[in-house]
């Protein structure tokens, strides 16, 4: 994992964390555009960003009804959240 790979693991902790409880793909895709405005991610490489904090188990992804795919930290992935302020 290069140092860009970590930042956008760093940032997809940080949002989640931020959002003080679970929050939609989509709201996490679209953070990570917005954090990182000049690179042009494919939804894919989004996907696989998401993917990778999952295999980690630093988030876990339950789907929802409503809103589709809602990504919470595990514990692990709270207290590596809270380290990388």
């Amino acid at each position: 994992m290069n140092d860009f790979d970590r930042d956008i693991l760093k940032w997809i902790l940080r949002a989640i964390l931020a959002a003080r409880g679970p929050m939609p793909e989509t709201g996490l895709k679209l953070s990570i555009r917005g954090a990182f405005p000049n690179v042009a991610f494919t939804d894919g490489d989004l996907v696989g960003h998401i993917k990778t904090a999952e295999e980690k188990n630093l988030i876990a992804g339950t789907n929802d009804d409503v809103a589709g795919v809602v990504w919470d930290l595990t514990p692990k992935g709270k207290i590596k959240a809270q380290q990388s302020r």
